[in-house]
């Protein structure tokens, strides 16, 4: 790997570390709300601009909102020779 394709790899691994941080703790809210009100049968959340009280509908929203977090962790702690190989191959064919 030449020394330019290494510093586009660094810079796109930073970011995604960074990116997998932020949603680790943005999903955990997220996961954190939506369990609430699931929970909760008078809470009402919108689904299309639509309030609804239905409970299927607040267990699909927490389950859904926990894939955030999960590929939160994938990307922030995925080993770095991984990460390196697969955004190598990504930037010498976009390029």
């Amino acid at each position: 790997m030449d020394a330019e394709l290494k510093k586009k790899v660094d810079v796109i691994v930073g970011l995604s570390r960074l990116g997998g941080g932020a949603l680790i703790i943005i999903g955990s809210i997220l996961v954190y709300v939506f369990f609430q009100a699931a929970l909760d049968p008078n809470a009402v959340i919108e689904i299309n601009g639509v309030p609804t009280k239905d409970e299927s509908s607040k267990i699909i929203a927490a389950i859904f909102s926990s894939f955030f977090p999960i590929l939160g962790l994938f990307l922030a702690f995925i080993p770095s020779k991984h990460l390196d190989k697969w955004v190598a191959k990504i930037v010498t064919r976009l390029e």
